[in-house]
């Protein structure tokens, strides 16, 4: 099997997830229908589509199926013609695949999402002043008294 081979086959099997997934799309913009029929029948404004995530979904669905054809590691074409339950396969990886993703990133935004807000607040100024200490007057040239009952040398026994 030759690179392009390799590549036509991958391809092929993103073509069929984002196949599977516009299936998915399909189910999801019924169901979208449906509900805006009941909104707008309450008299509530009905729910719009979101372009963005629909062409990201698509991509989501080419990328489980390229990885289901990549895992799979088979032609879809044989001496006799094509295989169909290995292109229904790799339907059903773009659409079952994308949902798992989707659910995937889902779960994990909604726990960083969830995740306590930082809350970061400025602490006031402090205002520090300096007065000198009139008491005893201490020149900067004097240095510090040694007391010698105050250092004892000690002797190392441990060594023996």
């Amino acid at each position: 099997m030759s690179i392009t081979d390799i590549l036509y086959t991958v391809i092929a099997g993103g073509l069929l997830g984002a196949l599977g997934q516009g299936i998915r799309i399909a189910v999801g913009l019924k169901k979208l229908s449906d509900y805006n029929a009941q909104q707008v029948a309450s008299g509530n404004a009905p729910e719009k589509m979101d372009t963005g995530r629909l062409w990201v979904s698509i991509f989501i669905g080419f990328v489980a199926g390229a990885i289901g054809m990549i895992i799979k590691g088979a032609s879809l074409k044989t001496a006799d013609g094509y295989q169909t339950e290995a292109i229904v396969t790799i339907i059903a990886i773009g659409y079952a695949g994308a949902d798992f993703i989707e659910g995937f990133f889902q779960t994990y935004f909604s726990k960083v999402n969830a995740a306590a807000p930082v809350t970061i607040t400025a602490t006031p100024p402090v205002t520090v002043s300096v007065e000198k200490a009139t008491s005893s007057p201490v020149s900067v040239d004097e240095e510090p008294e040694l007391v010698a009952d105050e250092y004892t040398p000690q002797h190392n026994n441990a060594l023996g």
